[in-house]
């Protein structure tokens, strides 16, 4: 029996083994069988990603459709406003504080053809009313529309971006006209994205923009910060251009308003028909290019285009035929942009350029005036010519900007991009000090260390009205303890000693602060308001009124023998006389109107096109609404601060009122409710037609000539000149001219000019007409050498009158005005560009090196020396 029983046991024991084995077999056929042996095969990934793909497409085409139908419901359509200039697929406004925006939005009317008028208005993250600055008043923008049934259009319109870092939101109103009722919009608000002081736009405009995507990471563009200063975000890298690459086949997403030019600092242009430009833009770009902006033509693509343009009489040269680039070619440039002297420790060998073949290009037929021996050209052997235009300038390319072997020569051709095509300041690298062990790249501009943000230096871009501060040294910098919680500048901050928070929206920004502005705010201060009568006009009047109340009064009546109505006619000759004086006087006691407009016009040489500024005094005696309307369609206007920064307080009782811009065929300024008994400004600005331009003529063997070719009479004129000593002090050269005719000219003569400024001058011309407004500090603003260029020859003068174009309702019984003229006659011929002081290859060694730094960019790896090193990632790999 106990054999049997062990017997049995051992079976089941056997029986139980392989029960378990068998357990074990079938999960291991069972993993098997799912792949849990082998990996998933490179076709089988690419099948299910694609599957997937396939999928999530189909997904969002089903909800795209969905979202459709919804708005098929929808008696309109209203999507949110998106900013100009702009990426093709860009969902978000992106915009510059301070500045002036153009926005598009796509509008809709399901149900039937309608007509009304769309708002803009900003608001911030409590959903208020962002007020301007300093002022009782809020700011709309609106303009008519018309919408046909069914059918969709994109409607502009501009607003003016607030001085503010924190949240802010466009508010968008659809409404019939007339103030009726609202039909569509989003009163929520789109969030905006706002731009840093320093950054500023970068717009390519290419038939194939895919191109140029390695400008986004040239360190010209993205530059290299590690940097213990966390006041500013430590060692992030600073993007000081936004780089635009939009898709223009069907538009090209540029503002037609000049006035919304400010936030762009360079475009590149390849191989895009002018055509594609409507007049407004074709006009607004060449009055950008006047005041600094700077445009880069890719020339073997673009030039033939460009032949008979709007552009031609600007170009630094014409297409002459195509032609090879070879390695001889490029010598040259190679050459001046590789050599460094070391800094710090030696420096590793220069990177050759070398061609891997024969570049494709163009021959140049320059110009009149352009010299391939000097500026760019000399530092590129006449491979990329310049010219410029007002203080702006046009860069030609005889070869192709992004071909393959330049972009492998990192850092020089990031170095003569930086420096040479885009004529930034020469840069000092080093090693950072935010980093715990060797630290990584980092930027500096070279004798300027500490100003990396500082936007004088990132665009070229330069407006009187709007850059010329009180110190002509400033920094653009903003100190974050100016700014409320909310983001927006304290008004406590306001004051003339804090100059970083008046230039939060960097160069460019509408300025109420800024030295010019001040200038003119205090003359409007001394000048606004009711003009009384002077001592010999009140003593003529109350003895002209005494005779006829007295005497003529009595022998009339007694003549006809009945004196006694003699005193019955006493107090309605004392009416008449006070009606006559009033009429004289032009003072209409207890409801008199006053206007005062004094106006700045900066006119670049050699151009019939000038920018204008009016500062507008409105007074009144009884509380008044008053509209503003604009002949010309680029004007743009916003209620102005009467007071000093930081002195504004509101009325007992005032509350803040809306001011409305409305752009139709002109353009109106309408709801400034001025109190009673008080006075309240407007700023406006807008680009003004001239008969003709003033020229600046100079003659081998003859003295300089200033030729007057506009439609008025200047007064005060005078020609100076900065030239820059030895030492690097500012002189200042000049000749007092007086009155300058239109369409006469006159010989200009040199001569060093006193502390004075010519104020003598000027003053000896006011003493003959005491009535004139006083423009003293604004011509010292413009006579300062410390705001001038070197090499500058500028004019400046006065007009006495109020300038065309401006008409201000209810109308004042008293209008006064005056403008000064700023022309900038001449400039100085560009000398070379000068080169980074070292290389980030004397400064970074090895890949190692950087700690993980982004190696997609070019000079970060060279010991990469092959066709397509770093740039495999922007192009793909090589055919």
């Amino acid at each position: 029996m106990a054999s049997i029983e062990n017997s049995q046991q051992t079976s089941c024991g056997k029986a139980m083994r392989s029960i378990v084995w068998l357990l074990l077999l079938s999960v291991m056929l069972g993993t098997t069988g799912c792949g849990g042996c082998r990996s998933e095969t490179p076709q089988e990934r690419q099948a299910r990603l694609a599957k997937e793909a396939e999928e999530k497409k189909k997904k969002e085409e089903e909800a795209k459709k969905k979202a459709e139908e919804e708005k098929k419901k929808q008696p309109f359509i209203v999507d949110a406003p998106i900013s100009k200039p702009s990426d093709t697929d860009l969902t978000v406004s992106r915009v510059k504080p301070g500045h002036w925006m153009t926005v598009t939005q796509l509008m809709k009317s399901n149900y039937e053809d309608w007509g009304g008028v769309t708002t803009l208005q900003v608001i911030d993250n409590r959903q208020r009313p962002v007020p301007i600055d300093q002022t009782p008043f809020t700011l709309s923008s609106s303009r008519p529309v018309q919408l046909a049934k069914g059918r969709p259009r994109q409607v502009e319109n501009v607003f003016l971006a607030p001085n503010v870092s924190g949240m802010a939101s466009v508010k968008c109103t659809l409404r019939g006209r007339n103030y009726g009722a609202v039909v569509g919009g989003n009163p929520k608000g789109t969030l905006l994205s706002t731009m840093e002081s320093y950054q500023y736009f970068f717009v390519v405009l290419a038939k194939e923009p895919s191109r140029y995507n390695y400008v986004k990471s040239l360190n010209g563009v993205l530059v290299p910060q590690d940097s213990i200063d966390y006041s500013f975000g430590g060692g992030k890298d600073l993007a000081h251009y936004q780089v635009l690459l939009p898709d223009i086949s069907k538009q090209v997403p540029l503002p037609d308003n000049p006035m919304c030019w400010t936030t762009i600092a360079y475009i590149l242009w390849d191989e895009v028909d002018p055509d594609q430009l409507d007049r407004q833009r074709r006009e607004a770009l060449v009055d950008w290019l006047h005041w600094g902006g700077q445009l880069i033509i890719n020339g073997p693509n673009s030039l033939k285009l460009l032949e008979g343009s709007f552009l031609a009489p600007y170009l630094p040269a014409t297409d002459a035929g195509a032609v090879d680039i070879t390695q001889d070619d490029v010598r040259t440039m190679a050459e001046y942009w590789s050599k460094k002297k070391p800094v710090g420790r030696s420096a590793n060998p220069p990177k050759e350029l070398k061609l891997t073949r024969d570049w494709s290009g163009i021959n140049l037929n320059l110009a009149e005036g352009v010299d391939e021996n000097s500026g760019l050209a000399a530092s590129t052997g006449g491979l990329l010519v310049e010219r410029q235009v007002g203080r702006g300038r046009i860069v030609v390319s005889r070869m192709q900007l992004a071909e393959r072997d330049l972009l492998t020569w990192s850092p020089h051709y990031d170095d003569l991009f930086n420096a040479g095509i885009m004529r930034r300041l020469p840069r000092e690298w080093s090693k950072g000090d935010n980093s715990f062990d060797a630290g990584e790249l980092h930027a500096e501009w070279d004798g300027k260390r500490g100003a990396i943000r500082d936007a004088q230096y990132v665009t070229h871009l330069r407006l009187f009205s709007r850059d010329v501060h009180a110190d002509a040294n400033a920094t653009n910098n903003v100190p974050r303890d100016t700014f409320d919680d909310d983001g927006f500048v304290e008004a406590d901050n306001r004051t003339t000693e804090i100059e970083p928070a008046e230039k939060v929206g960097g160069i460019g920004a509408w300025n109420d602060y800024n030295a010019t502005s001040n200038a003119a705010r205090e003359a409007l201060r001394q000048a606004a308001g009711v003009q009384v009568p002077d001592a010999s006009f009140v003593v003529w009047s109350l003895g002209l009124y005494l005779v006829v109340l007295v005497p003529v009064n009595w022998l009339f009546f007694k003549a006809l023998g009945r004196v006694e109505y003699a005193w019955i006619a006493a107090p309605i000759i004392a009416l008449l006389g006070t009606a006559a004086v009033v009429h004289q006087a032009q003072l209409d006691i207890g409801f008199v109107r006053a206007q005062t407009e004094i106006a700045l016009l900066e006119v670049q040489g050699d151009y019939p096109r000038a920018h204008l500024s009016r500062y507008t005094a409105l007074y009144t005696s009884l509380s008044t609404s008053y509209d503003t309307q604009f002949d010309d369609p680029t004007a743009v206007a916003a209620p102005f601060p009467n007071s000093p920064p930081g002195e504004f307080r509101m009325l007992l009782g005032q509350s803040r009122t809306n001011v409305e811009l409305t752009q139709a065929k002109n353009v109106h300024l309408a709801g400034l409710q001025v109190s009673s008994a008080t006075t309240d400004m407007v700023h406006s600005e807008q680009m003004y037609a001239l008969d003709g331009p003033l020229l600046f003529q100079k003659e081998q063997g003859a003295a300089p000539k200033v030729i007057n070719r506009t439609q008025f009479k200047l007064g005060s004129v005078a020609v100076v000149r900065r030239e820059d000593d030895a030492e690097g002090s500012p002189q200042l050269y000049g000749c007092w001219i007086g009155d300058l005719e239109p369409n006469r000219g006159t010989s200009v003569s040199f001569a060093p000019v006193g502390e004075d400024l010519f104020a003598g001058e000027r003053a000896k011309e006011a003493s003959k007409d005491e009535k004139r407004l006083d423009l003293e500090p604004i011509f010292r603003l413009a006579l300062d050498p410390l705001h001038m260029d070197p090499g500058e020859v500028r004019l400046v003068g006065r007009l006495d009158t109020v300038l065309p174009g401006v008409e201000v309702n209810p109308a004042a019984a008293q209008l006064r005005g005056a403008a000064m003229v700023v022309a900038h006659l001449s400039r100085a011929p560009l000398g070379k560009p000068k080169p980074d002081k070292n290389s980030p290859r004397d400064v970074i060694d090895r890949v190692d090196d950087l700690g993980g730094e982004d190696f997609s960019n070019p000079y970060l790896d060279p010991d990469n020396e092959g066709p397509d090193a770093g740039i495999n990632d922007l192009f793909g790999p090589p055919n």
